[in-house]
């Protein structure tokens, strides 16, 4: 009898947590049947996964009309729940916890949460009232469910009670990665470099990542801008779009770095544009464990993140903490120094060293499985 699994969470944004999903089920799917359950009119990588023979069911959104979400995804549970031998709900925050309690209901018998995130996601009014509903979430959570996974051991804290992240259903799963498609390649550099204007020798600064509170863009706008002034043959390149991007543009015209900064919005091509860049930088305010750092590290980049990120993502020794009250013409010169130490053998050799740390997606699906079909 084939095992199925009923996988929510996966959003429209294509994103970390998405993409670490769509990474584990495209290597699972045969051995395992899974479908999704999503809160949307689509969801990220469908065509995809449906052609890969995944089921995908919709219902409303919780945003746009909680009372409908809630009511197709009770009749969704009614109608199909006991098809479904394990729920695997994946979430960044405990804002409501009605796929654990419908999956309690109509009896299926394992219930995995899965935790991406660490902190709080939100600021002003809504965010303190999301962040009490998690808090309130958090006791029924642990109760309803059998297992207890996280992309870090943060993560886990910002989910789990101390006696379920000790208990033998605890576990850590990797936000692993197709290591070879990051691998630094000379000629797709040159060629993505041609593609977008940018010359032989000029550095490439690059980001990855939603223009949201939570990755601090605005930050890296200033942190920019300093180092531009150090190195006027330099450009940025923000792969992602967002809520905040007008104010991202906003302080590129006061510094004076509008031409220099390039906002290239949500992209298919991210490996191929990681080739192009000579360093990376995130600084967030909080994160999971980002599968962004995964994949710089993964293409040879220096990374320079804020020290608020877990330090399990240093996979190498390319990831740099810098402290986020640091002053922006700090970390600028860090990316200036950063950059000055790097060459071609550090980028070749960084794909092995991830996935010698566990992060290959083929070791870590391979993993995953016998996990899923453990009793």
């Amino acid at each position: 009898m084939t095992t199925k699994v009923l996988i929510t969470g996966m959003t429209t944004n294509y994103g970390g947590v998405e993409a670490s999903l769509f990474n584990y089920v495209s290597r699972m799917q045969g051995k395992i049947q899974f479908d999704f359950w999503c809160n949307n009119n689509c969801c990220a990588f469908e065509e995809k996964l449906t052609a890969l023979g995944c089921h995908i069911f919709h219902g409303a959104a919780y945003g746009n009309n909680p009372v409908k979400a809630l009511t197709d995804m009770t009749r969704f549970f009614e109608q199909h729940g006991k098809e479904y031998h394990i729920l695997w709900d994946n979430a960044s925050m405990l804002v409501h916890i009605d796929e654990l309690k419908l999956a309690k209901r109509v009896g299926i018998p394992r219930i995995i949460l899965h935790s991406h995130n660490s902190r709080d996601m939100f600021s002003g009014l809504s965010g303190k009232m999301k962040s009490l509903l998690h808090k309130v979430n958090r006791r029924s959570a642990n109760h309803l469910a059998t297992d207890y996974w996280a992309c870090s051991y943060d993560a886990g804290l910002y989910f789990f009670t101390k006696k379920n992240m000790s208990s033998e259903r605890y576990a850590f799963i990797p936000n692993a990665i197709d290591t070879h498609k990051f691998a630094f390649n000379e000629e797709i550099r040159q060629a993505k470099r041609s593609e977008l204007g940018i010359a032989t020798h000029t550095t490439v600064v690059g980001f990855v990542g939603r223009l949201q509170y939570q990755k601090d863009p605005e930050l890296l706008m200033h942190i920019f801008a300093e180092y531009h002034h150090m190195n006027p043959d330099s450009v940025l390149l923000v792969v992602g779009t967002g809520e905040l991007q007008e104010q991202c543009e906003r302080i590129n015209q006061e510094s004076g770095t509008t031409d220099a900064v390039r906002f290239l919005g949500a992209r298919k091509d991210v490996a191929q544009l990681y080739q192009v860049m000579d360093i990376f930088c995130l600084p967030s305010r909080f994160e999971g464990l980002p599968v962004v750092l995964v994949e710089a590290q993964a293409a040879g980049l220096p990374c320079i993140v804020s020290d608020t990120i877990t330090n399990e993502i240093a996979l190498t020794p390319l990831l740099q903490p810098m402290s986020r009250n640091a002053k922006p013409e700090s970390w600028a010169q860090k990316i200036a120094s950063s950059i000055n130490n790097s060459d071609t053998s550090t980028r070749l050799s960084a794909c092995a060293q991830v996935a010698e740390a566990g992060f290959d997606i083929n070791q870590a699906a391979h993993a995953l499985v016998c996990r899923l079909l453990e009793q």
